[in-house]
């Protein structure tokens, strides 16, 4: 029962985390989605593979017993709850949104007369750097076209210039984001889960050596079951509720809404890692509780 409980609680992070990284990435470091998307699959699964097939050649030319294998598995869930600490640190501030008050999640025009329509987001990105939630936020009272295509706004009063002049020009899509933290995260990440990965072959053969071999094939539909019941179902509506508690700016059609615009950057970052790191907390001490119980049948045994 424990194992079980043990194997829900080691898949809902591991889902949670590749479902919303992509939007996660493209959130906190402001990268396009096909950008988001081959990073989490490079950093994250390819790198979870890597891990898969050394940790199990270890096990097939070491032999390691299975004392030693749970061991190694709770070590690997510690270090990586510390480090969903570490990388909740890791982020970009959004300091360069210019009119947002995030206590109360609305952007305030600074200077613009108009009666700007809070609910049409259309981020231009200014000569000051600093993005605006739309061509009116920023004062604009004219429209570039190129080649019959949108490309940005003049005649912008709220946006200075570097020489304090007004009425300049903004570019669609937000502002280059001034942070070079993004390596640093996909390093560290890459890394935490790496280390990880290396226990899953270990896990799904202590399952095999903690039952009678008659029972293995009913052990593991169980323990799948379990998995696909009380891990997959519910992954993605806790990890979607905690991801639109970070919301700051939702569409809204009709009066009904929808999807989310923009996202709180520290809210979304401490919320996603705490989430992890909450539950691969309470898988590591888990299997610390059925260490022991572990040793009354895996000492001086070999992981078959």
């Amino acid at each position: 029962m424990f194992r079980t409980a043990s194997s829900v609680l080691h898949i809902l992070p591991i889902a949670g985390l590749y479902t919303f990284l992509p939007k996660y990435l493209e959130s906190q470091f402001r990268l396009a989605a096909h950008t988001a998307n081959m990073v989490s699959g490079v950093g994250g699964i390819l790198v979870m593979g890597i891990g898969i097939i050394i940790s199990g050649v270890f096990i097939l030319r070491v032999k390691p017993n299975a004392r030693l294998v749970a061991a190694w598995i709770a070590f690997t869930a510690v270090v990586y709850a510390i480090g969903m600490g570490i990388l909740m640190s890791i982020g970009c501030p959004m300091d360069d949104f210019a009119g947002l008050d995030r206590a109360n999640g609305v952007f305030m025009p600074e200077c613009s007369t108009c009666d700007c329509n809070p609910d049409k987001f259309g981020p231009v990105c200014g000569a000051d750097g600093r993005t605006y939630f739309s061509g009116c936020h920023a004062g604009c009272s004219s429209v570039n076209m190129t080649d019959g295509k949108l490309t940005g706004f003049g005649q912008c009063s709220c946006v200075p210039t570097l020489d304090n002049s007004t009425m300049t020009e903004v570019s669609i899509g937000y502002c280059p984001l001034q942070c070079s933290n993004f390596v640093w995260y996909i390093v560290l990440f890459s890394l935490f889960v790496f280390v990880h990965s290396t226990s899953e072959v270990g896990s799904m053969l202590l399952i095999l050596r903690c039952v009678d071999p008659r029972d293995k094939a009913m052990a593991l539909g169980l323990i799948q079951f379990a998995i696909g019941l009380f891990g997959n179902v519910p992954c993605p509506i806790v990890y979607g509720a905690v991801v639109d508690s970070a919301c700051l700016v939702w569409d809204t059609a009709c009066g009904e809404r929808g999807a989310c615009w923009l996202y709180d950057a520290d809210v979304f970052r401490v919320f996603f890692h705490a989430l992890e790191r909450i539950k691969v907390s309470i898988y590591a001490s888990k299997l610390l509780q059925n260490y022991a119980e572990w040793n009354e049948f895996t000492e001086n045994s070999s992981v078959p």
